[in-house]
Parts: structure tokens; C-alpha cells; sequence
């Protein structure tokens, strides 16, 4: 459970500082475990993975499998899996927007050109797999891969209705439940399985993180419009700029009159560069309430995966998970 200082103060600890010692392992492991005989190959490995990052998903999974009662290497290499699968998925979510930025540098195929940067994205991505076989749990395959099929599904559904200002609350969060919640819902979902929880925990576990992944997304479309660009580690309203239409938006068209709809839909499909817009559709979204409306979507995401945690027994990788809700909600990068 969570520490109590001598002054009586409660401290919570987020999965990032509980799991501290494993995340450090894997940080050591990322570089080793994409090493490749191709030059190119190894520095964009250098180039991505040197640049850090939440590490967010192993921390998951790690905690998860904590809260479970269990504490192993394997549990560390899943950890490392996932991160690297993620990282390749990012590697090729770049190429497909054409992103200049990722996590404070410049992208990798603005560096060493597209088809360089998709082949290094499918070394790590088989590195990964060649890691989860490698382990020998077909249930732990089956949902893993399971959560990268719907990964790749999401992104291209979000393809399919790019620049689409009419798109539906229920196809934006079709579209996150599977490009965002899929990946931390099985992160939580294996920290279960490696600890040889129940059935019932590990589907609690697995809609725990599906509820979080929601939420974290849409904090982050959110944050988009009015995160300080300076914190952000990518320019504010990239989301803007790529035309993809996000909740904030979504809302915001709900709730303004038809002249302010007008005026927004011809700053959405403008030509404009983003940092010329994002001012007045920010203006226009928090005057309406079509950025609050986002986070109380956000913290009813919240709020379902706070219940899906009564599941485990009290403990401070409990708590650990329940913080990482609350650090979701209050994030400002």
C-alpha cells in the first residue's frame, strides 16, 4: 500500500518509480537486444531508443504483474518486448504522418530517408516477436500479437477518415481504443498472465488498461491544442496540421453555432500552418466547452478503470496503478 512518512503525509508512487530497478534493466537491455549486423539499422535503433521516454507500457506490466504477487526476469524481458514493439510501431507511425519530431529529435526518416527508417522499424518489430517466442507461452503470443493486428487496424481506420470533419464520437474512440488502448490493455493483461493470476484477474487487468489507454489518449489530443510547446517534444497542434480530427474538436463542433462551426470547419480544412490556427480553434474550443467536455470523457474512462482494480488485493502496486490514472488525468506533456 502506499507509504506513510513520520509527519503522517501519504506517499504514492507511480509504476515508473515502483518498478524502478526492471525499467532500468530494460533501458540497458533496449540498445543490446536491437543490435543489427546493418550500420543504418543500429544507429536509427541509437537514434530512437537513445532519445528515452515514458516507458510507460513495461512499467505497466511490470506493476501489473507485482499487484499480482510476482516479481521475475521474464516478466522484465515481456517488458522489454513490449517497449520495443511500441517503439516500432512509433518508428512507423512517423513515416505514415510524415512527423518531423519524436521525443525531442528529429524523426528518424527525416534523417536517413523513409525506406531505411520502415526496414529499421520491422528489425525491431521482429526482435520483439523473436523475444516473445522465445518465452514459449502461446497465450501470451496469441494476445500480444492480437493487440498489434488491432494497433495497426486503428491506425489505418484513422487513415480512412483523415481530414473528415463529420467523423463520430463512436469512430474517434474506435479508433483509440485500438491504435492506443489496445497495446496498454495487454501490457496489464500479460503482467497477469506472467504471474499466473486468474481468469477473472486477468481480464479485469485487461480492461483496466484498455480504460486507462482511452483516457491517456485523449488527454494527449487534448494536450495537443494546449500543452506548452517547449514540454510537448513535438510541435502543439501537429494533430491540426495532419488533419486528424481529435475529441476536443469533436466536441467543440457539438456545442457552437452554426456561424462558429462555419468558421471552424474553414480553420480545420485551412492550408494554413498549424501554429496560425491553433490559438482561435483553442479560443473557440475552451469558450464553448468543447475541451472540458474532452476530459470528462477522460475522466469517465478514468473512473471505469479505477473499478476494474478492486479486482486485486491492497498493496502498493495497487495503489501504483491507480496513481498512474491520476498522473493521466493531470499530465501536462
Amino acid at each position: 500500500m502506499a507509504r506513510v512518512t513520520a509527519a503522517g503525509k501519504r506517499v504514492v508512487t507511480l509504476p515508473f518509480d515502483l518498478v524502478r530497478e526492471e525499467l532500468q534493466q530494460i533501458e540497458a537491455l533496449l540498445l543490446s537486444e536491437s543490435w543489427s549486423s546493418a550500420e543504418t539499422v543500429r544507429e536509427i535503433s541509437h537514434h530512437i531508443l537513445g532519445a528515452g521516454g515514458k516507458r510507460l507500457r513495461p512499467a505497466l506490466l511490470l506493476t501489473a504483474a507485482r499487484a499480482c504477487g510476482h516479481q521475475s526476469a521474464w516478466a522484465v524481458k515481456l517488458g522489454l518486448c513490449v517497449e520495443l514493439l511500441h517503439t516500432a510501431t512509433l518508428m512507423h507511425d512517423d513515416v505514415v504522418d510524415r512527423s518531423e519530431w519524436r521525443r525531442g529529435r528529429v524523426t528518424a526518416h527525416q534523417r536517413w530517408g523513409l525506406s531505411a527508417s520502415v526496414l529499421s522499424g520491422d528489425v525491431m518489430f521482429a526482435r520483439a516477436m523473436h523475444l516473445l517466442v522465445s518465452y514459449g507461452d502461446l497465450g501470451v503470443l496469441e494476445a500480444v500479437t492480437s493487440a498489434i493486428i488491432r494497433v495497426c487496424e486503428g491506425e489505418v481506420l484513422e487513415i480512412d477518415v483523415n481530414g473528415d470533419l463529420d467523423v463520430s464520437v463512436e469512430t474517434y474512440l474506435e479508433i483509440i481504443s485500438a491504435k492506443t488502448a489496445a497495446l496498454l490493455a495487454v501490457c496489464c493483461q500479460t503482467g497477469a498472465m506472467v504471474a499466473g493470476a486468474s481468469a477473472d484477474t486477468e481480464a479485469a487487468l485487461w480492461a483496466f488498461g484498455h480504460h486507462l489507454g482511452m483516457a491517456f489518449q485523449i488527454v494527449d489530443d487534448v494536450l495537443d491544442l494546449t500543452a506548452k510547446a517547449d514540454e510537448w517534444g513535438r510541435p502543439v497542434g501537429e494533430d491540426l496540421k495532419e488533419g486528424r480530427v481529435t475529441l476536443p474538436i469533436i466536441r467543440t463542433l457539438q456545442r457552437v453555432d452554426a456561424t462558429e462551426r462555419a468558421r471552424l470547419r474553414r480553420l480545420l480544412a485551412s492550408g494554413e500552418e498549424a501554429a496560425e490556427r491553433v490559438a482561435e480553434v483553442v479560443h473557440l474550443a475552451g469558450r464553448c466547452g468543447g475541451l472540458a467536455a474532452a476530459y470528462e470523457d477522460a475522466r469517465e474512462q478514468a473512473r471505469l478503470a479505477y473499478e476494474h482494480l478492486s479486482v486485486l488485493p491492497p498493496s502498493e502496486a495497487r495503489d501504483a496503478l491507480a496513481a498512474m490514472v491520476d498522473y493521466t488525468l493531470t499530465r501536462d506533456r
